[in-house]
C-alpha cells in the first residue's frame, strides 16, 4: 500500500494547530484512517493490488482498480469498521468507566464518519453502493441531488448558525466540488492534432464522455460517446483525431454511394 499526503492536508493540520483543535482533528483522522484501512484490507482479500491511500484535508481516499471484485463488500467495510470500533470502545468504557472521558472523542468520530459515509451521495460509500445496486437513471439523479444538498447544507450550517468547525466547511466544499466534477454533464475538449486515444474519458460510472474537438480555437465537431467508441475501435490509437474524423467522413460517403448504386441496379 502506497501512502500519499495531499499538500492541503498539511495546511489544514497547521490551521487546526493554530486554532487549538489539533488533538480533536488527529483523533477524528485516526477514525478516518481506520475506515480506509478496512477498505484496503477487504480489497486485498478480493484480489486488488497496487492501491494508494491519499491523506486529504477532509479525510482520506483509497484508489481501487476498475476490475476489482466484491466492490459492495469493500465499500461497506469502512463504515462497518467504524461502528465496530465505536462499539468496542463503548464496551470497554462500560467495564472501565474512567476511560470514557478519553475515548469519547474517538467514539463520536467513528459514529459520525460511519453515518456520513452511509449517506446516498457521491463519492461517499453509500452513494457509490446505491449506484451499483440500482443502476437506473433515477438512482443516479437521487445521488446527485443528495451530493448537492449535503454540500449546500454543510456550508450553510457553517456560516448561518455559527458552527465554526473547519471540518464541516471542508466537507461542504468537497461535496460541492464533487457535484460539479461528477454530476454535471461533462464534455472533454481535445485538439485536432491530438492522438486518438486522448478521446477516451469516462465518467464516475465508467461510461465514455462526449468530446468537443477544436482546431485553432474553433470547434470542428462534437463527438458523442458512441462516435468516440467507433473511432477508437476502427483506427490506430496514435492516429490524429482530425485525420480519423476526415477518414470517417470519406468512408461514410463511399458507403452511401454503394447503397445508392445497389438500389439503382435493383
Amino acid at each position: 500500500m502506497r501512502l500519499r499526503i495531499h499538500p492541503l492536508f498539511l495546511a489544514f493540520l497547521l490551521v487546526s494547530t493554530l486554532l487549538g483543535g489539533v488533538f480533536s482533528y488527529l483523533v477524528a483522522f485516526l477514525a478516518v484512517f481506520l475506515h480506509e484501512l478496512s477498505h484496503y484490507a477487504i480489497a486485498r482479500i478480493a484480489g486488488a493490488r497496487d492501491m494508494t491511500v491519499t491523506l486529504l484535508p477532509y479525510g482520506a481516499s483509497l484508489s481501487l482498480p476498475h476490475d476489482v471484485s466484491y466492490v459492495g463488500a469493500i465499500l461497506l467495510a469502512g463504515p462497518t469498521s467504524n461502528l465496530l470500533a465505536a462499539a468496542c470502545c463503548l464496551a470497554f468504557s462500560w467495564l472501565v468507566p474512567e476511560m470514557y472521558g478519553y475515548l469519547h472523542g474517538f467514539i463520536t468520530a467513528n459514529v459520525h464518519i460511519a453515518l456520513v459515509n452511509l449517506l446516498p451521495a457521491y463519492p461517499l460509500d453509500g452513494g457509490r453502493l446505491l449506484c451499483r445496486i440500482a443502476k437506473g437513471r433515477a438512482a443516479r439523479i437521487f445521488t446527485e441531488a443528495m451530493t448537492f444538498a449535503l454540500g449546500v447544507g454543510a456550508v450553510f450550517l457553517f456560516f448561518r448558525f455559527g458552527l465554526k468547525n473547519l471540518t464541516l466547511l471542508t466537507f461542504g466544499v468537497f461535496m460541492m466540488m464533487s457535484f460539479f466534477a461528477f454530476s454535471l454533464p461533462f464534455r472533454r475538449v481535445c485538439k485536432g492534432d491530438s492522438p486518438l486515444y486522448s478521446l477516451v474519458s469516462a465518467d464516475k460510472e465508467g461510461r465514455l464522455c462526449a468530446v468537443r474537438v477544436k482546431e485553432r480555437g474553433k470547434t470542428i465537431c462534437i463527438l458523442s460517446p458512441e462516435e468516440v467508441a467507433d473511432l477508437v475501435l476502427k483506427y490506430h490509437r496514435e492516429t490524429p483525431i482530425l485525420e480519423a474524423i476526415t477518414l470517417e467522413g470519406k468512408i461514410e460517403k463511399r458507403a452511401r454511394k454503394k447503397r445508392k448504386g445497389a438500389r439503382t441496379r435493383k
